[in-house]
């Protein structure tokens, strides 16, 4: 039985000599796990490497001795050496003596395709009778061929070259990366190969210049691709440049993948473009104006903070600038879009009747609540969108209780014990200086903050004057629908509009056209415009004898229309674009779609 395990075991050991798994270990396992001691020198004999039983039995110290003669650290070896070097041909089991140690001597030079670039020095026991492992037998052959393996199984390509620029080696992936066979420029300077143009530039000849690393972008003829070449010196102990690495990575195809993405990107563009036109020109349908670049920026913001379901927003402006039209279309945009938007004034109600409304109230609360009970704003808007206009006139203990709801999302109602959770979005909006507010002691300066997470600014009408033509033409067409009239606006009319400064913003300039149309008893609404500028609109029956000669332009609308849309049909047969036919036209891109529909232009 004891010879037949013994038999195995043999067998076994022999077999490991041909396991590949062996070969895929790295040279820090092999200098790690063999029990020789292990040194590298280049070609002048200067130590490169050593394993840890080299720092153990000589012993070596990494800091120290690298980079030192190996005829300082182990003078015996020199002349072997010189003679591997010389021959080219391996030493092997030559006896030497090394610190009272009886050692044989191993050294295989190492000669890659440029010429002999170094030696691998073996030394270990000389004791016949100790066995040896086929892994230990095999080490410095493995070593060097290791070297070469990596060397040449690398995907970017590796140059090796001396002090001088001659190349000593190429691998593989530079061979086919430049497109050159390695056996024709081994032995030739890099000068040579850039006479001969190989390549636009040498990153060999600019590290010997500067004595450091240096990169470099060549383009090679050969085979039209970019590569970005890294050189790296190696020096003696006495500082000159002994050795030259160049690492070449292939840029090309990193370059049209480059191009693609900025492509890419550019068609990204266009399409955001494209859909925040016809999200602006879906906003017209919700009678927001946006031509001005400041309003633009505004409700890109709003759709943005929609889209991402953000909430306590804080909408500022002055009074008729559209605050409210401005959170209902965040709300409408946002995925709350199909539960309830709920809107109230802070400023409308006493406060014990804001606080019933907002947070509801138990049955007989207080004196004339309802024996039922009430369900609050917050209730109702529980999933959606809850929007607090003039928040700056909440009273300051009703703030206490919104700051708490905002902190816990729960809510407490009038007269009651327990808590209810809610989740919906809040918008606030105010036309007072919230900060200023703060410092008069009349605004929490917690809820400020809190309530401030995200501040939209609308800006008055008399900010925004690239708007008012469309608001006039918005406005116009929606209260002559409305009011199933034809009235229209002369272009004196429209420079009395446009020149005006709007107090009332947006809010005033509706009711001005809104007056004209349903007032005026012309067809045009210019004596109303001035009526609405001066504060003083006339009565229907001042109305009455304003008529003038209406019966001499009685077909003046219709004649207008015609007009209008020639004038588009032109510009369609000119422009391939509705945004080059606005342009054209001096109107609007969205106002451009509306009236090709209108007139069935295609």
């Amino acid at each position: 039985m004891s010879s037949t395990v013994s038999g195995r075991n043999q067998q076994n050991r022999s077999s490991d000599q041909h396991k590949p798994r062996v070969i895929c270990m790295n040279i820090q396992d092999i200098f790690r796990f063999t029990r020789q001691i292990i040194l590298i020198v280049d070609s002048n004999g200067f130590l490169c490497q050593f394993n840890e039983m080299a720092a153990e039995i000589l012993p070596l110290e990494q800091n120290t001795h690298i980079g030192l003669p190996l005829s300082t650290i182990l003078p015996p070896v020199m002349e072997p050496l010189q003679k591997c070097f010389d021959s080219g041909q391996p030493v092997r089991d030559l006896p030497l003596r090394i610190n009272e140690s009886h050692l044989l001597l191993d050294i295989t030079p190492i000669i890659p395709p440029g010429g002999l670039a170094g030696a691998i020095c073996s030394l270990h026991e000389a004791v016949a009778s100790s066995p040896q492992t086929p892994f230990e037998q095999t080490t410095v052959q493995f070593l060097n061929r290791h070297l070469e393996t990596i060397f040449n199984a690398s995907s970017d390509g590796i140059w090796v070259c001396d002090g001088k620029g001659t190349v000593l080696s190429i691998n593989a992936a530079s061979a086919k990366l430049n497109g050159i066979n390695p056996e024709e420029i081994t032995g030739k300077n890099v000068n040579d190969l850039l006479e001969d143009k190989e390549f636009d530039q040498s990153v060999t000849a600019k590290v010997i210049a500067s004595g450091r690393q240096e990169t470099v972008m060549q383009y090679i003829s050969r085979t039209k691709r970019f590569l970005l070449s890294t050189g790296t010196p190696s020096f003696t102990k006495e500082g000159t440049i002994d050795l030259i690495v160049i690492n070449e990575r292939d840029m090309t195809e990193l370059n049209m993948l480059r191009k693609q993405v900025e492509e890419g990107q550019k068609v990204k563009e266009k399409i955001t473009e494209e859909l925040t036109e016809l999200s602006l020109l879906e906003l017209e349908r919700n009678s927001i104006i946006a031509e001005s670049s400041r309003m633009r920026q505004i409700l890109q913001m709003s759709l943005k903070l929609s889209n991402l379901g953000a909430s306590n927003i804080l909408i500022l402006g002055e009074s008729g600038t559209g605050k409210g039209l401005l959170a209902k279309l965040i709300h409408k945009n946002s995925k709350r879009r199909k539960m309830p938007f709920i809107e109230i004034n802070c400023a409308a109600l006493p406060e014990h009747l804001l606080e019933a409304e907002l947070f509801g109230y138990e049955k007989n609360a207080f004196t004339g609540a309802s024996n039922r009970g009430k369900i609050g704003l917050f209730e109702l808007a529980n999933g959606g969108t809850l929007f607090l206009d003039e928040i700056g006139d909440m009273p300051l203990a009703l703030q206490a209780k919104l700051l708490k709801y905002l902190d816990s999302q729960e809510i407490r109602r009038v007269g009651g014990t327990e808590t209810i959770k809610i989740s919906c979005a809040t918008i606030a909006a105010t036309n007072q200086n919230l900060s200023n507010l703060v410092k008069q002691k009349l605004f929490r300066e917690d809820l400020f903050y809190r309530l401030n997470s995200f501040t939209l600014e609308l800006p008055p009408l008399r900010e925004r004057s690239e708007d008012i033509s469309g608001l006039i033409r918005h406005y116009l067409n929606e209260f002559n629908t409305k009011y199933d009239s034809h009235k229209t606006i002369t272009p004196n009319g429209m420079r009395l509009l446009q020149a005006y400064t709007f107090p009332g913003n947006i809010r005033e300039l509706k009711n001005i056209i809104e007056n004209g149309v349903v007032l005026s008893d012309t067809n045009h609404i210019d004596e109303f415009i001035k009526a609405g500028i001066s504060g003083e609109f006339p009565t229907v029956h001042d109305s009455q004898h304003a008529q003038g000669s209406s019966e001499d332009t009685s077909n003046l609308p219709a004649r207008l229309s015609e007009l209008e849309k020639q004038c588009l049909q032109e510009a369609r047969k000119q422009f391939a674009t509705t945004r080059e036919i606005a342009v054209a036209l001096g109107i609007s891109q969205p106002s451009v779609v509306r009236k090709l529909k209108k007139y069935h232009i295609h």
